[in-house]
């Protein structure tokens, strides 16, 4: 497996009033990247979310950044959605990232699964929880191999 498969958010700008944040996904056949503008508590509240997942095999989680539907501005939003695949507790994410327009007005979107293990997860809410109270920082979720092809 490389080494960069799964879930990458850095924090790429911070001021006084709001976070600008890179998040990125990649299960080797599918990628993609929006930069998205947070509150600055959002990172706390993301890691207090995800924290423990899973709990159980019934276990779903969900983070978002930005906001999808029709009544939200055009682009930039992500969202990783965590739950268990089976009843023996298998972990995946799916990603759903769309950027902003492009040069001829499109929105580029992409959605992804990856396969996760718990202790994994748990890193990256430590790392998301560091990044929330300092503003500042990288947190990485690495797709396993475990018990599946990540592509």
């Amino acid at each position: 497996m490389h080494r960069d498969l799964g879930i990458r958010i850095d924090v790429i700008y911070k001021d006084v009033h709001l976070l600008e944040v890179r998040i990125s996904a990649s299960n080797g056949a599918f990628g993609g990247a929006a930069d998205v503008y947070l509150e600055l508590d959002h990172l706390a509240q993301t890691a207090g979310r995800l924290e423990g997942f899973p709990r159980n095999s019934s276990d779903v989680r969900e983070a978002t950044f930005g906001s999808f539907g029709p009544e939200s501005l055009p682009g930039r939003r992500v969202n990783l959605r965590f739950y268990c695949a089976d009843k023996s507790g298998h972990a995946y994410v799916d990603s759903m990232i769309e950027s902003d327009y492009n040069a001829v007005g499109k929105i580029q979107c992409v959605t992804l699964s990856l396969p996760i293990e718990a202790a994994a997860v748990d890193r990256f809410v430590e790392d998301i929880a560091q990044m929330g109270a300092k503003h500042a920082g990288t947190a990485f979720l690495k797709a396993c191999e475990a018990f599946g092809n990540v592509i």
